[in-house]
């Protein structure tokens, strides 16, 4: 069984509450991903994965539907039966509009205080992901802070995904509709294409090399071609292309994101301020106007 052991920092217990729960982005992404997470030993003994979305299921049919995307898209696999169901004991699933989703989730969060013990102190890192349409994220948090899981500024986070707006005004109108609920240190704006084990490897290739590092430079490097050699079609999500589009997918975000890696200075240090700050240095030079 997997070690929390094996990994430093973890919080004591874990709520981990996925709003879309049955959409694309749950099924090809996030739950491989925390089942990959589960198998490393990157999860504490007590969390829970509550999973809301209006689609009528059980938790059983989620738990056959999440297994077919682990299959399909886990890094380390599937494993062996015993390890699969004691994470899929951990899912649970209610169903709920989005709108409604926080006060579906606040009794699900009593309940787990009360079972963890941990009513009086020490309360769980309770995370709510949003993988749902951004234009649903602004009720979404209305709706979580209405039902009190804004509260703890210390332990309750806001995960949204890309693409954040259509443009600079509809996301500073998202972003201030985020703000009005959850502080700025409650909110993670992901980029899953970060993630990614090439884009993670790209600062110690650029950094931590002896040999690239002092020549990473315009003196030697005469232009950077980046490719995006995509083998998954539109398939299922029509509806988000229509609206989206994938030049906006894919070049707004990700390929902004990894552009950023490859050309910007190097951070004083490596955390996320400082990785950030430098990001936006390259930003706004490439705008030339000093405004980003």
């Amino acid at each position: 069984m997997p070690n929390p052991a094996n990994h430093n920092n973890l919080p004591a217990t874990l709520f981990l509450a996925l709003l879309g729960a049955a959409g694309d982005l749950a099924w090809r992404l996030v739950v491989p991903g925390l089942y990959d997470l589960y198998r490393d030993g990157g999860l504490p003994e007590r969390f829970v994965v509550v999973g809301v979305d209006r689609k009528s299921d059980t938790s059983e049919a989620i738990h056959a539907h999440y297994r077919d995307g682990i299959e399909q898209f886990s890094r380390l696999g599937l494993g062996d039966t015993a390890t699969w169901e004691a994470f899929a004991a951990h899912i649970d699933y209610r169903t709920a509009d989005i709108v409604q989703a926080g006060a579906a989730l606040a009794p699900c969060l009593a309940a787990r205080k009360a079972e963890w013990g941990v009513d009086g102190g020490n309360p769980p890192l309770a995370v709510f992901y949003l993988a749902i349409p951004p234009q649903l994220f602004g009720p979404a948090a209305q709706g979580l802070a209405a039902a009190g899981l804004a509260a703890d500024r210390r332990n309750a986070r806001l995960v949204v995904e890309k693409p954040l707006g259509r443009d600079l005004a509809s996301f500073r109108a998202l972003d201030a509709e985020l703000g009005a609920h959850f502080q700025e240190s409650q909110l993670y704006r992901m980029d899953h294409f970060l993630g990614k084990e090439t884009m993670q490897n790209l600062l110690a290739l650029r950094f931590a090399n002896p040999i690239f590092e002092p020549i990473w430079d315009r003196r030697y490097i005469d232009h950077v071609v980046i490719t995006v050699a995509e083998t998954l079609g539109v398939e299922h999500r029509a509806d988000y292309y229509e609206g989206a589009g994938a030049l906006r997918d894919m070049v707004q975000n990700h390929l902004l994101q990894i552009f950023c890696l490859v050309a910007m200075e190097p951070p004083a240090r490596f955390d996320a301020d400082n990785l950030h700050d430098r990001k936006m240095d390259l930003s706004r030079a490439m705008c030339g106007s000093g405004k980003f």
